[in-house]
């Protein structure tokens, strides 16, 4: 049967494209993504536009005659999908294509599908395929269990990534760098320390001790563990490192509390010719304690981030403001800022952060919005939070209301008990009981009721005093604590009658009665 005109012409074009954008073979170890050593869970990067049409045309044309399907064209057809925008929907259109007796037969590709699968999230079907349409022989390499232990852990199902590894075990299947690190990441996943050790021993036996990529993950493990001991003395041991591996031992050590050693490694890394990258400088200065040698270890990083040039990446510049503002050196963080070339949401979120006790914050917060970037949950709860310490009740008004209504944020009811206490502290009780009687949710929340009840015993508001004491006790019969806020009221307004009756209540409820 002669091929349709379209899927002649397509797959011929399909061919092309694939080989020549396959990637020149590499001398030396593989890389830690290379597809046929281990189960890489990335996909290639953004077809050239020509891919899109011509692979939805011929899915079209197999979907009409399905019998053209050959092995020639499913192999350019698992080439191309990836690249395509929506590839999970055109596997799926693809599978409904697929023989056993094609599956069966062509075990290559076979594999190739199941890698495809998982490596897109889709790991019940690959298993499925592992299980029931991969030959014996197609499974006695890592390859497809690499494939399936990764995709397993990446959706953070670890106990079956760990199954798997096991049974590996028990099959007598080799297991090569790809299915150690993708186990050791189940099993910080899982948090057996005893495990973590197994593995560790059958990397020992594989001949993998001194591999890069596994001595990463033992590092992250044990690190992770808490065993920043162990943690070391594997980093120690590797003869050779590369950026992961400094930057997973330095998170490390300054996220378990080993400052020191954090920053012997820092200095020996540069001493050994490592330049840190962005990534490192980020992650160390998100972690780095404030009161690491006085603060001045902060300053050697921003120094060399400057000499280096690495200070105008966005991810260090943030990290920098972070870490003054956590600091409260506002000038610091405010410098690092102005000087940006280029900001995100986490670069604004975190210059006003450092502004938490300034008055300017209003302003920092409206210079944002007038730039064109849109505020976020966290921006909305540091400033309120910012205005209810600051008292800057108009301003906290008008910026809820802008959450609200503006931006259509559904406050959160962190951000409601803000509101009530910047309104209660300031004396505004009736605003503050009209604010609550407005959003009935916050009718039944006693954190926010307690926040009312304090301002009313504060200005002595008796009126609404009662009626919230009174819900309060109805909301929670047995806290003796909102009985003793209603005496308290009906005290201060010379209401001794009412105190009595309270007291008698709570005798009969056989309540603490001290006031």
């Amino acid at each position: 049967m002669a091929l349709p005109a379209t899927v002649s012409h397509t797959t011929c074009a399909l061919s092309r494209r694939r080989r020549s954008t396959a990637p020149a073979r590499r001398r030396g170890p593989p890389s830690r993504g290379h597809p046929h050593s281990g189960a890489a869970l990335t996909l290639r990067a953004a077809p050239p536009p020509a891919t899109q049409p011509t692979l939805d045309r011929v899915l079209s044309d197999l979907e009409s005659h399905p019998r053209l399907l050959t092995p020639d064209l499913l192999d350019s057809l698992l080439a191309a999908l990836p690249l395509h925008p929506s590839p999970r929907r055109n596997l799926a259109r693809l599978r409904r294509l697929l023989s056993v007796s094609l599956l069966r037969r062509y075990p290559a590709l076979s594999r190739r599908i199941l890698h495809l699968h998982a490596s897109l999230g889709l790991v019940s079907y690959a298993h499925h395929l592992f299980d029931h349409l991969l030959p014996a022989r197609a499974r006695e390499d890592a390859f497809p269990w690499n494939c399936l232990i990764a995709g397993y852990a990446h959706l953070g199902r670890h106990e079956d990534a760990l199954a798997l590894y096991l049974q590996m075990e028990e099959e007598a299947v080799p297991r090569d760098r790809f299915t150690f690190t993708s186990a050791l990441q189940a099993c910080a996943g899982v948090g057996s320390v005893a495990l973590g050790h197994a593995i560790h021993r059958d990397v020992v036996r594989a001949g993998l001790a001194s591999d890069v990529p596994v001595c990463d993950a033992l590092v992250d493990l044990y690190a992770r563990f808490g065993d920043v001991r162990k943690a070391l003395q594997v980093f120690d041991a590797m003869l050779d490192r590369d950026g992961v591996s400094w930057n997973i031992m330095l998170a490390g050590c300054l996220r378990h509390g080993f400052s020191q050693q954090a920053m012997e490694l820092w200095r020996r890394m540069l001493g050994e010719g490592h330049k840190p990258d962005s990534i490192t400088l980020s992650t160390m200065l998100s972690i780095l304690p404030s009161t690491c040698d006085n603060g001045k270890w902060g300053l050697e990083i921003h120094a060399w981030a400057i000499r280096h040039g690495l200070e105008p990446e966005l991810s260090v510049a943030n990290a920098l403001i972070t870490m003054y503002s956590d600091k409260n050196e506002q000038r610091h963080a405010l410098s690092v800022f102005e000087s940006m070339t280029m900001r995100d949401l986490q670069s604004w979120n975190a210059i006003i952060s450092a502004h938490l006790q300034d008055y300017r914050i209003l302003m920092i917060y409206r210079r944002m919005v007038d730039s064109g970037m849109r505020p976020d949950e966290t921006t909305f709860a540091l400033v309120l939070s910012a205005c209810d310490n600051l008292g800057l009740v108009e301003g906290g008004m008008r910026l809820f209301s802008e959450m609200e209504n503006e931006y259509r944020i559904p406050p959160t009811m962190e951000q409601y008990t803000c509101m009530m206490n910047m309104l209660g502290k300031a004396g505004m009780i009736n605003e503050a009981y009209e604010f609550m009687s407005k959003r009935k949710p916050l009718d039944n929340e006693p954190s926010v009721l307690r926040v009312l009840m304090r301002a009313c015993l504060m200005y002595r508001n008796a009126r609404i005093g009662e009626i919230i004491g009174k819900r309060l006790i109805d909301l929670e019969p047995d806290d003796e604590h909102n009985f003793v806020m209603l005496m308290e009221i009906y005290r201060n307004s010379g209401r001794l009658v009412e105190v009595e009756k309270v007291k008698t209540t709570m005798r009969d409820r056989e309540l603490s009665c001290q006031s």
